[in-house]
């Protein structure tokens, strides 16, 4: 009776959600949505809903009326992750600024600091329940992205590009449900629940697939604990990357576990290992930081963090789901204990509960006949933002031991030992070999290792870049035939992270060059190079450096021709970390003023030097 009921109710929720944004008209007569697919959902390719991740929906400003806003281009203003306001950033941070420079303090520069972040982010901070305000709004789509407008399938493709691919799933049987990353929980999680029920409705199909990406698993794990009626609904679950114990970078900001805050770090560490800044910047930010006294500067960064993590993100439920549950219970006392965020605990607790019985209730959908499949990414670092970093094995924002739902691996750059013997945790068969090739992955400990897909070096952010991934995935959507990872050789349990993104551009600019003059080595070179570049975008293995190879030779044969420029030459940071490191060395995490007869004399001697040889 009570599942029946929460149907009923489901139903209830998809005709005002498709009322309301003028998707169908229904008479007083009708009783039903009308299917909208040609299959009448009789055809054999169930729909596919994308589940994105972190950011990757339109959220956009409002003037809390429900216009948007634009910016002088004209453009609509988003709301993810900051409304950056330039002007009024000049004016709260220039004073302090100055003065704080002239009189090496903190003239105020760490306060104005906290409103400039608050300025940026703060409407992205929700109220004691855990929601938003009105003057931010989503941009949904409650039709098939063949129904989408041109601009939503741009949206939807340029963080999902299947559209580059070939596939016989049709384009009225996909769908992506878009959300606001700093959303209330439960809220989307029960939107989610409704809009699958839509999707059937509008198709006509019973089932649909799901593939959650990244923070989309998150609301995947919620789904199937609140919700242990979807098993009914779902034909189909590909987990791509996804958080499904979340990510320790924000365990580690949760619980004031920030590797920058520590002051040695910082000047003389944290930039180079970040993975975002190459070392000239790097060094050159690491010498400009003492410009001021460093008890400035780290009054400036506790200042700014603060202020986002405590008035911001920990006011977002969506946020708190990518805490990892060994993360989660310090966590949740250091922020969620005020009788003021009572309401936020309770939330995050249903959370919680969701997260320890997730891997459960996994198993319990594949026992009622779900097909679950994942794809994991390993052996890239995890960007340096917490102090745990450098301890687990990582795809850059997310430990593999989330993304893998338990496999045990060697840490990045190490591999398992000598005399390893697989844990066959989750795999009884004793023929079965579920240790990579690079001997940094035991699968056997994985909950589904006969279903994990595991690609080596492939970083998180530039997962929508490699086509073996995108491939692999519109077969699992489109076909039956890959049941496991022993399906097809095409598609091998351990692979080989990769982006072919450019390699796919250049080649078709080659292709279009005129070759007319051109003599017959060039002619050669581009014939060969374009036969190279199909090869690798025609195959599902990848080969380590193949792919940066080729786009390395056609970026050759382009700038030769006057249409790309070569690569600029990474600019010498020899002479900057010399002098990074000596001032290190000499005067630790302080600023100039802090040390004017050491830099005095260092200076003093340089200059001889050159003049003098």
């Amino acid at each position: 009776m009570k599942k029946t009921f929460r149907k009923i109710i489901a139903l209830v929720l998809c005709l005002a959600m498709l009322l309301s944004f003028g998707i169908i008209s229904i008479s007083a007569e009708e009783t039903s949505i009308p299917v909208m697919t040609d299959c009448n959902g009789e055809c054999e390719f169930y729909p596919t809903i994308i589940v994105p991740g972190l950011g990757q929906s339109n959220t956009w400003m409002t003037d809390g009326e429900g216009n948007l806003l634009t910016d002088d281009a004209g453009n609509y203003i988003t709301s993810f992750p900051a409304y950056v306001q330039i002007d009024k950033l000049i004016k709260r941070l220039a004073i302090p600024a100055i003065v704080s420079l002239f009189t090496q303090s903190d003239a105020g520069l760490s306060k104005a600091a906290a409103k400039a972040v608050w300025d940026c982010f703060g409407h992205n901070a929700s109220d004691e329940n855990g929601n938003l305000p009105d003057n931010v709004v989503t941009e949904k789509y409650y039709q098939s992205t063949a129904d989408t407008p041109d601009y939503g399938q741009e949206e939807v493709f340029g963080h999902v590009p299947f559209n580059l691919y070939e596939t016989e799933q049709p384009l009225d049987h996909m769908y992506y449900f878009a959300y606001n990353s700093f959303g209330n929980h439960l809220e989307l999680v029960d939107e989610l629940y409704n809009f699958i029920q839509m999707v059937k409705a509008q198709t006509g199909h019973d089932k649909v697939n799901l593939v959650p990406l990244s923070q989309g698993g998150t609301l995947f794990s919620g789904l199937i604990e609140y919700y242990p009626e979807v098993a009914d609904d779902l034909h189909k679950i590909i987990l791509v990357v996804p958080a499904l114990d979340g990510s320790t970078i924000i365990g580690d900001i949760f619980n004031d576990r920030l590797s920058f805050k520590d002051p040695d770090y910082l000047y003389n560490g944290f930039l180079e290992n970040l993975g975002l800044l190459d070392e000239f910047t790097a060094r050159l930010i690491e010498i400009a930081l003492r410009i001021l006294p460093d008890e400035v500067i780290m009054s400036v960064v506790d200042a700014a963090v603060s202020t986002l993590v405590e008035d911001v993100m920990t006011t977002s439920t969506n946020m708190w789901v990518l805490c990892p549950s060994g993360d989660y219970p310090t966590a949740r006392e250091k922020y969620l204990s005020t009788p003021e965020r009572a309401e936020l605990r309770r939330q995050t607790d249903i959370y919680y509960q969701a997260q320890l019985n997730c891997h459960d209730n996994i198993l319990g959908l594949i026992e009622d006949g779900v097909q679950v499949f994942c794809f994991c990414e390993y052996d890239t670092p995890m960007i340096d933002v917490g102090s745990t970093w450098n301890s687990q094995n990582a795809d850059f924002i997310i430990q593999t031991d989330s993304t893998s739902m338990g496999a045990y691996f060697a840490n990045c750059g190490e591999t398992l030992p000598e005399n390893y013997v697989q844990k066959n945790t989750h795999c009884s068969d004793p023929t079965h070999n579920h240790i990579s090739p690079d001997r940094v992955v035991d699968a056997s400990a994985g909950l589904i290792p006969d279903q994990t897909f595991y690609f080596d070096g492939q970083r998180h952010d530039l997962t929508a870049l490699n086509d073996i991934i995108l491939k692999l995935a519109l077969e699992l959507i489109a076909r039956d035939d890959v049941q496991d990872v022993y399906s097809s050789p095409d598609f091998p349990q351990f692979n080989i992270g990769r982006i072919t993104s450019n390699v796919r551009i250049y080649m078709n600019n080659v292709k279009d060059l005129d070759t007319t003059g051109m003599t017959a080595a060039e002619i050669k070179e581009i014939n060969e190079a374009v036969a190279e570049a199909e090869a690798i975008l025609a195959s599902t293995t990848g080969v380590i450096g193949e792919a940066e190879a080729c786009e390395a030779r056609l970026v050759k044969i382009l700038a030769k021709e006057g249409l790309l420029e070569a690569p600029a030459e990474e600019k010498d940071p020899t002479i900057l970390r010399e002098l990074s490191l000596w001032l290190y060395e000499k005067i630790g995490t302080n600023g100039f003023s802090e040390a004017p007869g050491i830099l005095t004399q260092y200076l003093y001697e340089k200059l001889t030097g050159i003049m003098f040889g």
